[in-house]
C-alpha cells in the first residue's frame, strides 16, 4: 500500500488521509468477530479492560453488553487477531512513509458506539494523552462498520494539527478529556464517512470527535497508535497505558 503524492501532501496540509479498501473483507471480519465475541464475553480478556458506556450499563442489546471500548496494553499481546492487524503491511507501509523505517506501537484500542446509547468523545486531540516527543504520531482508526454521520463517524477539523498542543480538562473521569482553549463546533469538522475497511490516517495534534451513535446497529472500529522507535517520554511518570510495543525495524535504548 503506497500512498499518492497527493494523499501525502494531504497528510502533511490536512493532518489526516483516508485510505479506501486499505483492508480486505476477511481481515475486517476476523477483527470484528474478535471484538464481538468480547462484547458477549465469549472471551476472557485479561490483560486489557473493557469499559461500558456510563449511562447505559443496563441497556437491552440482546447478548451484548454496552461497550464503549476495549483498551490496554495487553491487546495486541493477548490476542493474535490484534496482534496481525497492527502487524498488517496495508497499514504498516502507509505509517512507514508518514513515520520512517523504525516503529513502536504507542497505543491499541477497541472503540464501540453501541445502537441507540453509543455517546459521542467530544473534541481533543490524541497527542494530550501522551507526554511523548516528538509529537507527530498517526493513529489508525480502522472502520469495522459503515461509518456515519447518524452512527458517529470521525469528524475532524482540517489543517487544525498545526495549532500545537491544546489545553484539555477532563470530561467525566481522567481518560476522557476534551480541548479547553478552543472552541470548536461541529461547524468547524469535516465528517469523514467511511465503510469497513477503509483506514484513517490521523495525526496526533488533529483535533476530532464523534457524535453520538443514534441508529439501531453498531458503530466498532479499531485503533491502532504508532510512533517512531526513537520517541521518548517527556514525562517522569508516563500514563499506564502506553503500549511501546515494538512493531517494525530497530528499537533504541532509552527510547519508548
Amino acid at each position: 500500500m503506497t500512498l499518492t503524492d497527493e494523499q501525502f501532501e494531504q497528510y502533511q496540509r490536512d493532518g489526516y488521509v483516508v485510505v479506501e479498501d486499505c483492508l480486505d473483507g476477511a481481515t475486517v471480519e476476523a477483527v470484528t468477530e474478535r471484538i464481538d465475541a468480547y462484547v458477549r464475553n465469549d472471551r476472557d480478556a485479561t490483560q486489557f479492560e473493557r469499559m461500558l458506556e456510563p449511562d447505559a450499563e443496563d441497556a437491552a442489546l440482546g447478548d451484548a453488553d454496552p461497550v464503549r471500548k476495549f483498551e490496554g496494553v495487553g491487546m495486541v499481546r493477548e490476542d493474535d487477531v490484534f496482534a496481525e492487524l497492527v502487524h498488517d503491511e496495508a497499514i504498516v507501509d502507509v505509517v512507514r512513509q508518514l513515520q520512517g523505517p523504525n516503529l513502536h506501537l504507542l497505543r491499541s484500542a477497541a472503540m464501540l458506539k453501541p445502537p441507540r446509547v453509543g455517546s459521542e468523545k467530544k473534541f481533543h486531540q490524541d497527542a494530550a494523552y501522551y507526554p511523548i516527543h516528538p509529537m507527530d504520531h498517526v493513529t489508525v482508526w480502522v472502520a469495522l462498520d459503515q461509518s456515519t454521520t447518524e452512527n458517529g463517524c470521525m469528524q475532524v477539523v482540517p489543517g487544525a494539527h498545526t495549532d500545537g498542543l491544546l489545553g484539555h480538562e477532563a470530561v467525566e473521569y481522567d481518560t476522557d478529556i476534551a480541548i479547553s482553549e478552543a472552541d470548536y463546533t461541529p461547524e468547524d469538522a469535516v465528517a469523514l464517512p467511511m465503510e469497513p475497511g477503509d483506514v484513517l490516517f490521523q495525526h496526533c495534534l488533529l483535533p476530532h470527535y464523534t457524535a453520538p451513535n443514534e441508529t439501531e446497529d453498531w458503530r466498532r472500529a479499531f485503533i491502532a497508535a504508532y510512533m517512531r522507535s526513537r520517541s521518548r517520554f517527556t514525562d517522569q511518570n508516563p500514563p499506564e497505558w502506553v503500549d511501546s510495543y515494538d512493531v517494525t525495524g530497530d528499537s533504541f535504548r532509552g527510547c519508548v
